[in-house]
């Protein structure tokens, strides 16, 4: 059997700690299988005290798992913090509520080795995905990576799915993005294509979890247009 690269599994989480405590075994015994080194990384920023406790008290026994409490809030900003502080050029971000099959980080691979400096999971909208996702979500997330498109000339259908590849060595600007928050993810694309470097997507046909929104149409689609003007005037060389 051919051992993939060594690699660094980044979950940056937000109270999602005792799914991560109830799916790390799993997550292991996937790592220990399929890489021929990796390292767990788990950063927990802006969770509840009682949420950051889970992971305290929790008494990992494996030294390829690391945690950090991190005060920043943000999922940017504890992806920029694995991203910079992992053992491994190889990255894995992962989302921490475990929506996504472990069995798809096999598609980030060939040989043993990564097909791209830069991939990204696409949810492809089918009967499995609508069932697990509520209608305001999927409005919500068809409408932004609409705009996304057309604004930054982006062309991936799905910015914000929470799987993604990142190769440090050769996607060195990686950790450049701007924002502490989701929408570090629309950055990555064009830091990316600073680089030239050509974005790699595998298709997801199914997640695992419920995720209810707590989307406001009204006052997020006003503060998600406001950022990506933000974005646009900073990479403004871009277009």
């Amino acid at each position: 059997m051919i051992n993939y690269q060594s690699t660094t599994i980044l979950l940056p989480s937000k109270n999602h700690e005792q799914i991560i405590n109830g799916n790390i075994n799993k997550l292991i015994d996937f790592m220990s299988k399929h890489f021929q080194d990796f390292e767990i990384l788990i950063v927990s920023n802006g969770s509840s005290e009682e949420n950051e406790t889970l992971l305290k008290n929790k008494i990992y026994d494996n030294s390829k798992i690391r945690v950090n409490i991190s005060k920043s809030v943000g999922k940017g900003s504890a992806v920029r913090w694995g991203l910079e502080n992992a053992k491994f050029e190889n990255v894995i971000i992962y989302d921490s509520d475990f929506s996504y099959d472990l069995q798809l980080i096999h598609k980030f691979f060939v040989n043993g080795n990564p097909k791209s400096p830069f991939m990204y999971a696409r949810r492809v909208i089918n009967k499995k995905i609508i069932s697990k996702t509520s209608t305001l979500r999927l409005t919500a997330g068809y409408v932004f990576n609409f705009i996304v498109r057309k604004y930054l000339k982006i062309p991936s259908k799905d910015t914000q799915a929470g799987l993604k590849f990142i190769n440090l060595t050769k996607f060195i600007n990686a950790t450049q993005f701007t924002n502490n928050d989701y929408m570090y993810d629309v950055e990555l694309f064009l830091l990316a294509k600073i680089l030239k470097i050509k974005p790699f997507n595998i298709d997801v046909y199914e997640i695992s979890t419920n995720v209810q929104s707590n989307i406001n149409l009204i006052d997020d689609s006003i503060e998600m247009l406001r950022k990506l003007k933000k974005i646009k005037v900073h990479y403004k060389n871009l277009f």
